[in-house]
């Protein structure tokens, strides 16, 4: 069986823009072009997860960003760590290149990994989405959509 693309929205849908990362991996699973992909939301990277980057062709991480105009849609190459060196991560949670790393240990196999990243107005409590997250949805979606195809 030939491995597919894992898209992982990151984040809370309870804590306003925190939710970006879920809203739009619900929107790429929802998504024809990308029939067969694995799409998954999670709080944050845990360790779990490097079952699904290992067996993944392309892995694309959506999260929301801080420090950066909201609803701005950014994306970069995660850079992977060396297999050999260093201590390896260590933590019920991870960041992106730390989840990558944990794969090829654990596993052997590190695909190429992005995360696509959208500012956030806010965080609060209970808030839904801002009005400029909302608007950056079909970009985030066309970028991730684009990371995982190659085009």
């Amino acid at each position: 069986m030939t491995p597919g693309p894992l898209v992982l929205g990151v984040g809370n849908p309870e804590r306003g823009d925190d939710g970006i990362g879920p809203a739009v991996a619900a929107r790429v699973e929802q998504d024809g072009r990308l029939a067969g992909a694995t799409v998954r939301s999670a709080m944050q990277l845990t360790p779990e997860l490097a079952v699904d980057v290992a067996a993944a062709s392309v892995v694309v991480i959506v999260d929301a960003r801080v420090g950066v105009a909201a609803g701005a849609v950014d994306w970069a190459e995660v850079e992977h760590r060396s297999l050999g060196g260093g201590p390896g991560p260590f933590s019920h949670h991870l960041d992106p290149a730390g989840l990558c790393h944990l794969a090829g240990v654990a596993f052997g196999r590190v695909p190429p990994a992005f995360v696509v990243g959208i500012g956030a107005a806010g965080f609060d409590a209970g808030a839904p989405l801002s009005g400029p997250a909302l608007a950056a949805v079909p970009h985030a979606v066309e970028r991730v959509i684009g990371l995982a195809t190659g085009i």
